[in-house]
């Protein structure tokens, strides 16, 4: 039987995100959670060997670091307690003159996005739900001075760049989840209805907006009239949209040099992302070298984008992998070599034990392949693999449109080193594979992707790697949900369930859920008056009668998503039934557990759990 390690070194695996060029481009900014929480660090840019430099020294979390035009100081937010309500401040200065932060937007009652900086690096837009709790306005606030409203409407709004003369905004409106538009906002002439660039029948989504050099054109990511996302150029004289590249895959972040010559987009393969570097004169493209399967968009929920040195000649990003923990990276365009700039930590641990998954592909009720990672143990570490013995784990995303990809997760990794396997499927509903995969779990549609589940478990028993007395289901967020799904559809099924932060009761997360959120999820989950009997139908609270496997719920009290009732009442169910269930509740976490303390504290627990009930230890 394989011997118990620490879940400790595992837990303190660091990750460097976010990188920020300083003036120069011979410094880069970024948040590292070495400390325990994400905190501003500096460090050269160049391959990893200089020591960093920590430059802010908060209790909670750092969410974004965002240069000015000149790289001389940089607005950074942070939340309180993983309530996901950013605030604003002014980083100056460096570590070796000293570091000055001066407040900048400090209303914790509200929900503050950033937008962008304006070209001359004196205002930057931002959105905010301070007028209502349900929508997001557009604020510009100049540095010293109070923000202010420059457009509202009802709907859910975010600042995205402004032209390079800094007359005009785009403004993205969020119709739903999966539907937006862009807006033009004239600054000079507020009084004026901003122009609509994208208008369209039927769902599209635009996002990732940037101005050309000359003003004249503006490059995104769409999917107008596709099945997948892609970077596309709007003349702002014509409206028209063009397509700039063709893709069975999705793309997802864009980014255009400062010298307006190249233009730096992503795809996603599988789960694998490129880089890709188009020349907007001669439209070349060519891959980033050098970069196994992974991501480049950060861990989490922190999007870490890659960006741009000022003169145009390097890309920052940060990497991951499974076998790979996040760090900073660069890539020289001339020399075309890709290095790693930062060297974070692996809890002591040998990166050669770290498993690498493999992609696979099942059948599920209705003929479709459903796509997922598949992690095996090594065969040292599995005694019983061979005979088809080993306990699995069913790890179900969240979103639900997100996807599990090619990405580090130390508690995966943890699992895998003591002799567990497991399956992280990309069960219909998911992201990646286009709008027509991404709509099937769609409202009433929502039973088919836990069907899904059930296909995931009889793959495993078909194919003989799994014990089928010994599977877990595992998930948090909506995946918390699907984990309550499954043990109340298919309990048979299941040794054992851990929730994180999941949904019990459609009806009352809907209720309860963020109000800027509500609108946005209705058209995915359905309308709590419309599909009031349906909802009901499929709120796991309702079934909680069938549930047999014993379950582990853990939730942060301060969650704007996913309100911390939806596990109350789940457990007070349980628990009044005499059914066995673990309860662990954090007060000062949100929508994740992110604080290292407390990470060390529920992960052990978690696993504790599992060997239980699937190892009978």
């Amino acid at each position: 039987m394989t011997q118990n390690k620490d879940f400790g070194p595992y837990l303190n695996v660091k990750s460097a995100i976010f990188p920020a060029y300083r003036a120069g481009g011979e410094e880069l900014l970024f948040l590292t959670d070495i400390t325990g929480t994400n905190q501003v660090w500096s460090v050269a840019a160049k391959p990893a060997g200089s020591w960093p430099d920590q430059l802010t020294f908060y209790d909670e979390r750092v969410t974004g670091i965002f240069p000015d035009p000149t790289g001389t100081s940089f607005i950074i937010s942070r939340d309180r307690g993983g309530d996901e309500q950013d605030q604003f401040y002014l980083l100056e200065g460096d570590a070796w003159a000293g570091v000055t932060i001066t407040t900048l937007v400090d209303t914790p009652e509200n929900k503050n996005n950033f937008g962008s900086w304006r070209p001359d690096g004196q205002a930057y837009s931002f959105s905010s739900n301070r007028r209502h709790t349900a929508y997001l306005d557009i604020y510009i606030q100049e540095i010293g001075q109070e923000p202010q409203l420059v457009y509202q409407a009802d709907a859910t709004l975010n600042a995205e760049g402004f032209s390079p003369d800094g007359r005009s905004l785009v403004v993205r409106r969020s119709n739903t989840n999966l539907d937006s538009d862009f807006f033009l906002l004239d600054l000079a002439h507020l009084d004026k209805a901003p122009r609509h660039l994208t208008p369209h029948e039927g769902q599209a989504h635009f996002e990732e907006s940037v101005f050309s050099a000359d003003g004249r054109t503006l490059y995104c990511i769409a999917d107008q009239g596709r099945d997948f996302a892609a970077p596309a150029s709007i003349d702002l004289t014509s409206g028209k949209l063009t397509y700039l590249a063709e893709r069975e895959w999705d793309s997802s972040v864009l980014a255009v040099s400062p010298d307006g010559k190249k233009l730096l987009y992503d795809v996603n393969e599988n789960g694998a992302f490129k880089l890709i570097i188009r020349d907007l004169e001669s439209d070349e493209e060519k891959e980033v070298p050098g970069l196994p399967a992974g991501t480049v968009l950060g861990l989490g929920l922190a999007t870490s984008k890659p960006v741009w040195s000022p003169d145009s000649r390097r890309i920052a990003f940060s990497f991951n992998s499974p076998v790979h923990n996040s760090d900073i990276w660069e890539y020289e365009l001339d020399a075309e070599t890709a290095y790693q700039v930062t060297a974070s930590p692996r809890g002591g641990l040998n990166p050669q034990k770290f498993v690498m998954p493999e992609l696979v592909q099942f059948p599920t009720f209705d003929g479709l392949q459903i796509p997922g990672l598949l992690y095996l143990p090594e065969a040292d570490q599995s005694e019983a693999q061979a005979d088809g013995k080993t306990p699995f784990i069913l790890l179900v995303h969240g979103g639900p449109e997100s996807q599990t990809v090619f990405s580090w997760n130390p508690v995966l990794q943890y699992y895998v080193s003591q002799g567990y396997g497991v399956l992280a499927p990309n069960v219909r509903g998911s992201s990646g594979y286009g709008k027509k995969y991404l709509a099937l779990d769609d409202v009433r549609k929502r039973g088919d992707s836990v069907a899904d589940l059930k296909a995931a478990v009889e793959y495993l028993r078909a194919s003989g790697v799994a014990d089928p007395d010994r599977i877990a289901v595992y998930g948090q967020s909506y995946g918390g949900f699907m984990v309550l799904a499954a043990i109340t559809t298919y309990p048979e099924l299941w040794a054992a369930g851990v929730d994180i932060y999941g949904i019990a009761n459609m009806l009352t997360f809907l209720e309860n859920t963020s109000p800027y959120r509500r609108k946005l999820r209705t058209p995915e989950y359905g309308d709590p008056e419309v599909d009031r009997d349906f909802l009901i139908e499929i709120s796991p609270i309702h079934k909680i009668d069938r549930i047999t496997a014993p379950l582990m719920v853990i939730h942060g009290a301060r969650d704007p998503r996913v309100p911390i009732g939806e596990s109350a009442q789940m457990v007070e169910s349980l628990r009044a039934r005499q059914r066995p269930v673990e309860y662990h509740v954090f007060d000062d976490e949100g929508h994740g557990i992110t604080k290292l303390k407390n990470k060390l504290a529920v992960y052990p627990a978690v696993a504790k759990f599992l060997d239980q009930y699937l190892k009978g230890i």
